[in-house]
């Protein structure tokens, strides 16, 4: 099967063309999406993330955002993110439903494994994220409050429950790849703008 290639970008986030997976994580090549999620039920907004795989080439079995992913050559980044979304998690959106909230460039160094990453994130609030992955048993939710007190604090803890509420443990920062300085800079101050209310 012939191996897929990814865009790439200069250090001014202007594409330079293509490269395969392999090239993109050992040489550091600028790429890739995010995608946060969030619920707001009865007067609570929760934020749904997944555990990954114990034989993840990185951070195996560590609590993560819900989807990452590449940008294929004809994508752009919406239509890179539902594509990620719809393969990775089985739930198909529309772009009216994504909302665009920043992009930061951040470094993560393990080994062989080089990720370059120039993030665009995005962002989907409903309120029957339960529904949608009732019976995911990778998939968990965090209470936001939470989440931002213990992005901030490496002593803090924070509890993870099952789509259905349930608690499963209460965890420390090792178990995460946190993703700790795009939650700060691009998630965190635009729920607090815009879903302050919730």
């Amino acid at each position: 099967m012939e191996e897929k290639n990814y865009k790439i970008y200069d250090s001014l986030y202007n594409v330079i063309g293509v490269a395969p997976y392999e090239e993109v994580h050992t040489k550091g090549l600028l790429h890739q999406v995010h995608f946060w999620l969030a619920e707001k039920k009865e007067n609570q907004l929760w934020f749904y993330l997944q555990k990954r795989a114990d034989n993840d080439i990185v951070y195996k079995g560590a609590y993560d955002i819900l989807t990452s992913g590449h940008i294929d050559p004809e994508e752009t980044h919406e239509e890179a993110m539902l594509h990620q979304i719809k393969e990775q998690l089985g739930v198909s959106l529309q772009k009216e439903q994504l909302t665009y909230i920043g992009h930061i460039h951040q470094q993560i160094k393990k080994g062989t494994y080089f990720d370059n990453a120039f993030v665009q994130s995005y962002l989907y609030v409903t309120d029957h994220a339960e529904k949608d992955f009732a019976g995911a048993d990778n998939v968990v939710k965090v209470k936001f409050e939470e989440l931002v007190a213990f992005v901030g604090d490496l002593d803090k803890k924070v509890a993870v429950y099952t789509t259905e509420g349930k608690l499963i443990e209460e965890t420390t920062h090792d178990q995460w790849w946190l993703r700790d300085e795009e939650f700060e800079k691009v998630v965190e101050p635009y729920i607090k703008e815009h879903l302050h209310n919730y």
